[in-house]
Order: structure tokens, then sequence, then C-alpha cells
């Protein structure tokens, strides 16, 4: 096989899984956009407080929390930040948040992506959710010191 053929090998699989790439995500990102102006996704996060409130979580995080989980961290983020700036979730939500998210997010686009390429997408999501389950619990029972009202700072 020549220098030129292997580029030419490399180039269609790049192209191919780009390709994939972009007909995954693009219409997930889509479905986000028209979720988030829909009531009922308001009211599905709502529902999934019995799951998330006995492992740390407040009725205000679910939805950065949600949207992280099924979107990405960087949708995640986006909800996250100007509702932790606004005082609506306090240090502790939003370090809980970031934790299970850095263990499960982008379920749906990464699992997809994974099964695209031979993966076994259940395990995927099942080892992932669970394991973030776990240790977002064990980090919940953590001792969180109270902020400064003046300062914001904390005290060990």
């Amino acid at each position: 096989m020549t220098t030129m053929e292997i580029a030419i090998e490399i180039a269609e699989g790049l192209g191919g899984l780009m390709l994939k790439i972009f007909l995954i995500v693009m219409p997930l990102l889509i479905a986000l956009e028209w979720a988030r102006s829909r009531p009922w996704f308001t009211r599905a996060i709502n529902s999934t407080q019995g799951l998330f409130r006995p492992i740390g979580f407040r009725p205000s995080a679910l939805f950065p929390l949600l949207t992280g989980i099924i979107f990405g961290i960087a949708y995640g983020a986006g909800v996250l930040i100007p509702q932790a700036r606004s005082g609506e979730l306090d240090r502790q939500q939003v370090f809980l948040i970031t934790a299970f998210l850095g263990i499960c997010h982008a379920i749906i686009e990464d699992t997809l992506l994974f099964v695209a390429v031979g993966a076994n997408g259940w395990m995927i999501v099942i080892t992932r959710f669970v394991a973030a389950l776990v240790i977002v619990f064990l980090l919940s029972k953590l001792s969180w010191p109270a902020a400064d009202p003046v300062t914001g700072d904390t005290q060990p």
C-alpha cells in the first residue's frame, strides 16, 4: 500500500467519522434548544427529584444537572454558571453537580458515539450513571463550611 493510498484511506475514515459525529450531535443540540422552551421539559426535570434528592441534590440543582447529563458539560455549565452567580445554588450544590457531570456527562451523545464504533451502549450508560450516583452520594456526606455572609470566604 502506497503512502497516497494510506492517506486516502485515513481521510475517508476521518470523513466518515466526522459525518457520524455531526449526524449525532447536531440533532441533539437542536433538540435541547427546542425542549428548553417547552413546559413538559420543566415537569420532566422536576419528576427526577425522587432519584436525586437522596444523594444530595436540591430541586434547584436538577436543571443544570440533567442538562449536563443529557447534552454535555458545556450545556450543563451554560445553565449552571448563571444559576450559581444568582445565588440559586450554593457551593455544595455546584460542587456536587460538577462532580456528577465529570463522571456522567453527555450520556446520550457519548454513548451514541461509542456505539457507532462498536461499544455496548447499555454497559456504558449503566456504569457511568451508577458510578456517578455512588461517588456523589459519598461526596454529599462531607462537611461543608458555611460561607461568611460579607466576604463569601469559608473557614476550614
